[in-house]
């Protein structure tokens, strides 16, 4: 017996929704089986709901690496003007021990280096007691504080996201079981109505050998 095309996790939602639309109107439309519209219940809902999931995820996302960019390049800028201060006040000799308890390297090569590392560097310098430290802490404390903050905000994002696939697969195998079950029920619709053989597939867009073909690589090691 042959089944409606499996949904695989990758379909764009869109077509998805494009998949449900055509077998809800199909049904509605044919008498013979209008009474069994009520097992496509709750598909689209469903839809909207991986959707709504995907959405968040992408804006948490959004949302993390904006903070993150803001933050180090303002934590950047606080670096930069506490070592122009600190590199006069040493007279530019770079060799001072005042200027290494800082700054092992050059400022530009501090701030480029990764944000975590820079973030805990930063953090160290806070516990000193050097005046031009205290002098810069206003701009320093928050903007590595904020920084801190948006590490583990990037690192929880991972987890919305990975709930946002979760529900994406579990769609996708939801919609393929029901899908199948419905037209278990249209086929035994047609042999009780004497009804053509291949009247179940009507209600279920077809699919190109090309379709066929990638779905059946997408199976493979299932």
């Amino acid at each position: 017996m042959s089944y409606p095309r499996k949904i695989p996790p990758t379909l764009p939602l869109d077509e998805v929704e494009t998949e449900v639309f055509f077998t809800r109107s199909g049904l509605k439309a044919d008498p013979d089986a209008q009474d069994l519209l009520s097992l496509t219940d709750g598909w689209l809902e469903r839809v909207d709901e991986v959707r709504t999931k995907e959405r968040s995820a992408r804006e948490a996302l959004a949302d993390a690496d904006a903070a993150r960019v803001v933050a180090n390049g303002r934590l950047d800028r606080a670096c930069e003007r506490f070592g122009d201060e600190l590199y006069l006040a040493v007279n530019k000799n770079r060799s001072a021990a005042r200027w290494t308890q800082f700054f092992s390297v050059s400022v530009s090569r501090f701030v480029r280096q990764a944000l975590p590392k820079q973030v805990a560097r930063v953090g160290a310098w806070l516990e000193s007691k050097d005046p031009i430290v205290d002098k810069h802490r206003p701009a320093l404390e928050p903007w590595a504080k904020a920084a801190a903050a948006a590490l583990k905000r990037t690192t929880a994002v991972a987890t919305v996201r990975g709930e946002a696939r979760i529900g994406r697969e579990e769609l996708a195998e939801g919609l393929t079981r029901e899908r199948d079950g419905l037209h278990d029920a249209l086929s035994v619709r047609a042999r009780e109505r004497g009804l053509p053989r291949d009247w179940a597939d009507q209600f279920f867009r077809k699919v190109s050998r090309t379709g066929v073909a990638e779905e059946a690589a997408e199976g493979v090691g299932e």
